[in-house]
């Protein structure tokens, strides 16, 4: 408690404003609706890549590409793999999931990268 005056005035130049945090956000929408158009994403600051779902399957799907197709999911406390495989009348699904030990999450980038020879 002694030193808050102290901390207190080191971070004042820190402290935004409710009008300065508007003009953030207004700068971070602008970015963000600019790297979804198509016509300014190559430009904008944020790339942004619409990959919603835009509709449930209703089993009237057609494939365009058969094959296998992977997908890899790390998040904060655990690693998905998918393995996807598409046919002219079928699909065939793996998936693993497997726990990040916390010590991963708090290490390095070589760490993580070890984690995905599992």
């Amino acid at each position: 408690m002694r030193y808050r005056a102290e901390v207190e005035e080191i971070i004042k130049p820190l402290t935004l404003s409710n009008e300065q945090l508007g003009e953030i956000e207004a700068l971070l929408l602008k970015s963000f609706n600019d790297g979804l158009r198509k016509d300014t994403n190559p430009v904008a600051p944020v790339k942004m890549f619409p990959t919603f779902v835009r509709d449930v399957p209703d089993g009237k799907e057609k494939y365009v590409a058969e094959g296998k197709y992977m997908a890899l999911d790390l998040g904060g406390t655990n690693f998905r793999v998918l393995l996807l495989e598409l046919n002219a009348d079928q699909i065939h699904l793996d998936s693993e999931v497997y726990a990040v030990p916390e010590s991963i999450m708090h290490g390095t980038g070589d760490q993580v990268c070890g984690l995905m020879k599992l």
